[in-house]
């Protein structure tokens, strides 16, 4: 089995605040102690875990999954390289390993079945000389209550994106899929089959946490999300739009301290058996193709963390 993505944690000020945002956002929330938990629809794991700690917005660990071999060959690794393995930090904390990163990012492998996305209809799409939807309205209903399929992946900062691009892929297997010039950021996909990237690394002063994302079924279904967020007067941070790197359409809004989260639609996929050719892009063309709202805002690479 290939490594996935199973959840990322924040250390928090005020559980109240990230139970408003997640579940407007469109997730199912659980309680613990002194914590919360969310997922999508249909999941079994959580993808967003919240610690209360009563200080400012933190990064607190990555979590992801793997079978029993592909443990034994990260816990190897680790040893190769005298990196030590960590108890786990909470009482609900997962199993597994724990360990640091070369940033010093707590990270979390325990072995757990893969993730398993169902299909869903393929959509009928009027395009030019070609109707597959005829006599029929192609409007969804108004009253639609779209809801975010899973966790897609995630963006840390780093002040060193090849040494930890290096780190992720050595130790824990991943592909590397793209990067932006000038050590601006990498692309990180799993060892399986894969969308286009799972990690990707951007660079800043500090270490700290960019933005979540979540898979959408359509753009109707995030552009309607997107106004129910808007609604309950949570800040649009950018988009829509199309990105160059993975080729996803995006909009970007931010959590109550200054992260993101982001609705995500049609990214690339690259099988295990397949060969990717690694591109340097250019900061415009990786960022975008297309936006609404023109290019990022000035504070879309800024790190809070750092501040």
């Amino acid at each position: 089995m290939a490594l996935s993505l199973q959840h990322l944690a924040l250390g928090i000020p005020d559980l109240k605040a990230g139970a408003d945002f997640y579940t407007t956002f469109g997730m199912n929330m659980r309680e613990g102690d002194d914590r919360l938990a969310f997922r999508c629809d249909n999941r079994d794991h959580d993808e967003i875990v919240l610690l209360e700690t009563g200080k400012p917005r933190k990064f607190h660990h990555i979590s992801f999954a793997n079978d029993a071999a592909g443990l034994a060959g990260i816990e190897r690794r680790l040893k190769a390289r005298n990196i030590e393995t960590l108890k786990p930090p909470y009482k609900e904390a997962e199993d597994g390993l724990w360990f640091h990163d070369v940033d010093g990012n707590l990270v979390n492998v325990h072995e757990a079945a893969p993730n398993v996305t169902a299909p869903e209809p393929e959509p009928a799409i009027n395009r030019p000389g070609a109707f597959t939807r005829i006599n029929e309205r192609g409007c969804p209903p108004f009253d639609m209550d779209p809801r975010p399929r899973r966790l897609g992946h995630m963006i840390l900062f780093t002040p060193d994106v090849p040494r930890q691009s290096k780190f992720y892929t050595e130790v824990l297997g991943m592909r590397l899929t793209d990067r932006i010039v000038d050590g601006f950021a990498a692309f990180l996909a799993t060892d399986g089959d894969s969308d286009h990237h799972v990690l990707a690394l951007l660079n800043s002063v500090a270490p700290g946490f960019h933005h979540a994302s979540f898979e959408m079924a359509s753009i109707d279904e995030t552009e309607v999300a997107a106004k129910r967020l808007y609604g309950k007067g949570f800040k649009h941070a950018w988009g829509p739009g199309r990105h160059g790197v993975g080729s996803n359409y995006f909009h970007y809004f931010r959590d109550p301290w200054n992260g993101m989260a982001e609705y995500f639609f049609d990214i690339d996929y690259i099988p295990a058996d397949c060969e990717w050719p690694v591109t340097e892009w250019t900061k415009p063309a990786g960022m975008f193709l297309w936006s609404a709202d023109g290019p990022p805002p000035e504070d879309f690479g800024r790190n809070y963390e750092a501040d």
